[in-house]
Formats: structure tokens, C-alpha cells, sequence
């Protein structure tokens, strides 16, 4: 299988060395470099990022994009910050059945993967990203490592199965090719701030204490961006946080440790430290929600630390650490329970850790003129299934929430933005939040569709 690799850099010349284990591929490094062009064919050696190492013979590299017409499958292992110009570049030479394998690890101003940028600029849907806890100075040395796979089709599934037989490559694999992207650079974040954390107080109480209440954030994070939870459980998610955050090899978690002594000074023009995760926080920060920066005081510790060029890190484990618990009221109708009932209880139980809803009575509904397809007692059963739902009580009045607020001991009142206003008053009593409806689908709606 012709198989090439764009870039001859480090973790390109590893994965490239330890794909070409595999006889049935033909691995052909892309790069820039005519002297390192030669240096790999001719010698077997890419010393400039490997010196004491012999590559496998059967590793080749070319500098001429052209050769590109005769890959059945490309892996990206460039810097996040070349691949526009990159693409820009070699599109013309990418064969329209091929491959693409993304391995470098980015975002884009916009929340865009890589993945969903190529897909874009090479108007292909046939591109997969792989990821894990991998270092290539491991790699080079044969060490056996995973990845998840984030693809959706299965012949792309059994493609990658067939390029990493006999190799000490492995994978497991999801089709959630979003969270993937998004989990190997949100874990930069939180390996600084373990990096931090360790060169501080060297506890291991500690630092787990630290390490777990990151896992949170970040399950909060990946599903606020898009992914899915689940993915958090591969090797993707807790597998390369681990790695990233607990290794002296990582580069983030270095970072970390120099801020952490006070060697590092936020905004110094004398650092040269420029690191993916610097990044990944400012762009991060700009596609969350205030509501969402609430329940991330890690984050937002870390991000407020390099937005003010903070000289030290401060630790306060009260505020950081110790989560309070809150609860949140919301009420409807929930006559023919549909998606849009379900996410929107969803983004209220995301907001607290107890949910209680405040269900319309038949006669409550009399007096507001409404009629339901559904009688109370079955629409109360229906939403106690809900896995969201902790507490269901009856609404028989519009006068009852001061005091249902009181008696259920609310922190957090919350209702769809078309009653923005409305409720207003109960500000008095709790935070009183307005949440977009989801759009496409109501209740009236299917009424309407059940009624054709």
C-alpha cells in the first residue's frame, strides 16, 4: 500500500519508521529538506531529530509533492500552524480516493478541526484523525503504543487495520471524529496546570485531587464544543491527559513546572516558550458560554493567569477545588415529549447537580387554556424516566414557584428565552437564567404534524 507521511519531523519519522514494519506498506516520508531528502535515503538516518538512531530501510522520503498522485493514504504530521499553506500547496497532487489521516493536533479560530478543515479544502468526506498517548522517542524504540481511530466509515476502519498489522501501533476507535480533535488539545490545558500543581506542593494527594477535578472540566468541555462524552474513556481522552499531564516529557506539563517554581513570567518578552496549549486556552475561552466559564474554575484560574500576565500562580483550593452543590428548577408543560424537552432539561442539569421540574397539572392547564394529549400522571412518568430529572413536582398555579423555590432549596431558576423577563422578580430569591429553545421542534409543531 503506498502509504506517505507530510512531514519529516519528529513524530512523522517515528510513526513513518514504525509503519514501515509492515511489508505490505510502502512508507514515503513528504518533506521540504533536499539534504534530509537524501540524508534518509542514502543513509537511513534523520539526525537532526533522531541522531543516534538507524531508520528501517525500507523508509524512503521525497521532496516532490507530485509523487503524491500515487498515495492510496496521507497522514498529516505537520505543526497545526502550516497545514493551510500546506494544503494550499499539494491539494492539486491528492488523489480524490484517497485516505487522509490526520495526526496533528490544533484548532482554528473558529472552533473548526483539522479534520472538518480538510474535509473542507480537499472536498472530500473521506478523512479520519488519529490520536493518543504517544511519545515519539518511544515510538522510535519500538514501544508499544495506542491511538483512537475517529472515522466513519468501516472501510476506513479496516484500511488502518490493514496499515498497522505487524506493527507495535494499536488503536481503539470511535465515530465521534470531533471529540477526538478536541480532546488532544484540551488536554494541553490541564496538563500546565498539573505541571503547576507538581512543582508547587510535589504531593501525590495532591496532584490526583488536581487531576480528577481537570477530567471534570474537561467532560464538561468536550461536550460544550461538540464531542461526546464517551470519548473522554479512550486512549484519546484519559489515556493522553495521563500521559500529557504526568510525564516529564511533555512539553505542556514543562511549561507547567516552570510556572510553578517561578521561572516562567506570563507575557515576558524575554520567554520563548510558545507551546500549543497557550493557545488552545485564549482560543477555548472565546467559544464558551459565561455560564459555561462558571463551572470551569480550573480553567478559568489558568486563563485569567496568562490573559493578566500574572507573575504567580496562586493557588486557592476553596474556591477551586471545592465544588458547591447547586439546584435548578425549571417547569413546563411537557405535553408529547420530544428532543427539544430533552436538551433543554440536559443544558439545565449541566448547570447544577440536582434537577427538579415543576410539571403542568390537567387543571392548571384548564386555566391556562391548554389542552394536552397526555394526562399529568403519565407526562410525570415520562419525565421521572428521564435520566436528567431528579425531582418531579406539580405546578397547579403560576403564584407556587416563590415558594417552591424555598421549600426545594433552588439555587438556579431556568426557562426557555421566549419567557425572557417574565421571571424576572425571582432574581430576589436565585439566579434566574433564560436558555435558547431548540430550534426545529415544538410541541405545537407536533401537534400539527399528528393532526395531517
Amino acid at each position: 500500500m503506498n502509504i506517505f507521511l507530510l512531514g519529516g519531523g519528529v513524530f512523522g519519522t517515528a510513526i513513518g519508521n514504525q509503519l514501515a514494519d509492515n511489508p505490505q506498506n510502502k512508507i514515503v516520508l513528504l518533506i521540504r529538506n533536499k539534504e534530509q531528502e537524501e540524508e534518509i535515503n542514502k543513509l537511513n538516518t534523520n539526525k537532526r531529530y533522531f541522531p543516534n538512531k538507524k531508520l528501517n530501510k525500507s523508509l524512503s522520503a521525497t521532496t516532490e509533492a507530485s509523487d503524491l498522485l500515487k498515495a492510496q493514504i496521507i497522514f498529516l504530521a505537520i505543526p497545526s500552524k502550516r497545514i493551510a499553506k500546506t494544503i494550499e500547496d499539494i491539494k492539486k497532487f491528492i488523489p480524490k480516493d484517497a485516505l487522509i489521516v490526520n495526526l496533528s493536533k490544533g484548532i482554528f479560530k473558529n472552533g473548526e478541526t483539522i479534520v472538518e478543515y480538510l474535509k473542507k479544502e480537499l472536498n472530500t468526506v473521506n478523512v479520519v484523525t488519529m490520536k493518543g498517548p504517544t511519545f515519539s522517542s518511544e515510538l522510535i524504540n519500538n514501544a508499544h503504543s495506542i491511538f483512537t481511530l475517529g472515522f466513519k466509515t468501516k472501510d476506513q476502519y479496516l484500511k488502518i487495520e490493514q496499515v498497522i498489522f505487524n506493527t507495535n501501533i494499536h488503536i481503539d476507535y470511535t465515530t465521534d471524529i470531533r471529540g477526538v480533535e478536541l480532546l488532544s488539545v484540551l488536554k494541553n490545558i490541564y496538563a500546565i496546570l498539573i505541571g503547576i500543581v507538581d512543582a508547587k506542593y510535589n504531593s501525590p494527594n495532591t496532584r490526583f485531587m488536581i487531576l480528577t477535578k481537570s477530567f471534570s472540566e474537561i467532560r464538561i468541555l468536550l461536550k460544550e464544543l461538540g464531542g461526546r462524552e464517551d470519548s473522554l474513556f479512550l486512549a484519546c481522552g484519559y489515556g493522553d491527559v495521563g500521559i500529557t499531564s504526568l510525564n516529564d516529557l511533555s512539553r505542556n506539563r514543562t511549561l507547567g513546572l516552570l510556572i510553578g517554581k517561578g521561572f516562567y513570567k506570563s507575557g515576558s518578552k524575554r520567554n520563548k516558550v510558545v507551546l500549543e496549549g497557550l493557545k488552545t486556552i485564549k482560543l477555548t475561552n472565546s467559544l464558551l458560554s459565561s455560564e459555561t466559564k462558571k463551572r470551569l474554575p480550573l480553567f478559568s484560574k489558568l486563563e485569567s493567569f496568562f490573559a493578566n500576565k500574572e507573575s504567580n500562580f496562586d493557588i486557592h483550593f476553596d474556591s477551586l477545588v471545592d465544588k458547591k452543590m447547586k439546584t435548578v428548577l425549571t417547569y413546563g408543560t411537557f405535553d408529547l415529549l420530544h428532543y427539544g424537552h430533552i436538551e433543554i432539561l440536559r443544558r439545565a442539569k449541566e448547570l447544577g447537580d440536582r434537577l427538579v421540574v415543576g410539571i403542568s397539572t390537567d387543571e392548571f392547564n384548564k386555566i391556562k387554556g391548554k389542552e394536552c394529549q397526555i394526562p399529568y400522571e403519565k407526562r410525570k412518568e415520562f419525565l421521572e424516566a428521564v435520566h436528567y430529572v431528579d425531582l418531579v413536582i406539580p405546578e397547579s398555579e403560576w403564584e407556587q414557584k416563590i415558594e417552591d423555590i424555598k421549600n426545594n432549596e433552588i439555587d438556579i431558576f431556568v426557562m426557555g428565552d421566549d419567557w425572557k423577563g417574565k421571571f424576572d422578580n425571582l432574581k430576589e430569591y436565585c439566579e434566574v437564567i433564560y436558555l435558547p429553545r431548540t430550534v426545529g421542534i415544538s410541541t405545537t409543531k407536533l401537534k400539527s404534524i399528528i393532526d395531517k
